[in-house]
């Protein structure tokens, strides 16, 4: 009850010092309208007779009476700009609908190069999608982008393997329009100043610490990402990968590259914990792309714990989730996918 009243109180005292509307609470990764979206993750299969994965995204305006603009932008997996854009209007509760194969199928030579994953199997990447007030060529890190206020937009994520009888959804991640006139800690989602929360250590810790009554400073890691995992090989034929997105709209690089080059750990502690909760693999890892891929060991379920993932600049944008699937060898009818959320703790 009493974390309640202090939510509350929080959000009140947002309310009034900013004139932007928004539900949720800034930092935090909670579920509601927002003015931009990201897909934290697609996958398509290049070949669909041999891999007939891909992923199908769906933008809804419910709210804009008055129609809404928005610009999807495709990135690499170290969020390059890759130059797969376009602008969509939308009117009252209409939705756009896209597969990343259809859209990248007509893509030039070099986007598809750009997003051709190191087995050549897979296009692979990242979206972000933005309320604008103009159509733009531009990318939402770019100087002059026409960035717009309205937290109007839901989105959702399919990952199909349509021949192989199975698909599993995810809601994009919303980023909401929060304004400039809260703390600094909790918004420049791109850029310093452009508005939308940030999701990444400084904001979390900022959010959970205004929640209880304190205050917000800088955090230099991440504490800890806790993935379910489901890795019954018998008679399942089960495999789990974690996704782990970490981006600096900044930067073109993952954050164990830049800490390479800097006076950061580049490495960081991999612990994968069975159903009794005892340790049964104690490892490291490095993030090297803003898309991290991590496909998981083992044959006993439980979880993952990611540990102390560095963010030295306060500027790299957090989230993951886990995917399991499953394929019996009994066949497609049986197949079946699943996707959970990460856990984390600033």
């Amino acid at each position: 009850m009493k974390k309640t009243v202090y939510l509350l109180v929080m959000s009140m005292i947002l309310f009034c010092f900013t004139s932007i509307s928004f539900a949720g609470i800034p930092g935090a990764t909670d579920k509601v309208k927002a003015a931009s979206l990201l897909v934290p993750f697609f996958e398509a299969g290049i070949d669909s007779a041999t891999h007939p994965e891909d992923t199908l995204l769906v933008v809804w305006a419910p709210v804009a009476a008055a129609g809404t603009k928005i610009h999807y932008h495709v990135w690499d997996v170290d969020g390059n700009d890759v130059g797969l854009y376009g602008n969509i209007d939308l009117g009252f509760v209409e939705s756009w609908n896209t597969s990343m194969r259809g859209l990248i199928s007509v893509a030039s030579s070099a986007v598809k190069t750009a997003l051709t994953d190191s087995t050549g199997n897979y296009y692979r990447g990242f979206v972000t999608i933005d309320v604008v007030s103009a159509d733009t060529v531009l990318n939402p890190t770019e100087t002059g982008y026409p960035f717009a206020t309205g937290n109007n937009l839901e989105g959702w994520i399919y990952y199909v393997r349509i021949p192989e009888g199975s698909s599993n959804a995810l809601a994009m991640v919303p980023i909401e329009e929060v304004g400039t006139s809260i703390s600094p800690y909790l918004y420049g989602f791109y850029s310093n100043s452009d508005g939308r929360e940030e999701i990444n250590v400084d904001a979390r810790a900022c959010a959970a610490s205004l929640a209880t009554g304190g205050s917000c400073t800088n955090y230099t890691t991440i504490d800890r990402i806790r993935s379910r995992v489901f890795l019954d090989s018998t008679s399942l034929n089960a495999s789990t990968r974690i996704i782990l997105f970490y981006w600096d709209a900044n930067r073109t690089e993952g954050i164990s590259t830049y800490c390479d080059a800097e006076s950061c750990d580049s490495s960081y502690a991999y612990k994968r914990y069975n159903e009794s909760g005892t340790l049964v693999q104690d490892t490291t890892i490095r993030l090297d792309h803003v898309v991290n891929i991590i496909e998981v060991s083992g044959t006993e379920n439980g979880f993952v714990s990611i540990w102390d993932i560095a963010d030295p600049t306060g500027n790299w944008n957090v989230y993951a989730f886990s995917i399991t699937k499953v394929q019996p060898a009994s066949g497609p009818s049986t197949n079946w996918d699943a996707i959970l959320e990460s856990y984390i703790n600033p």
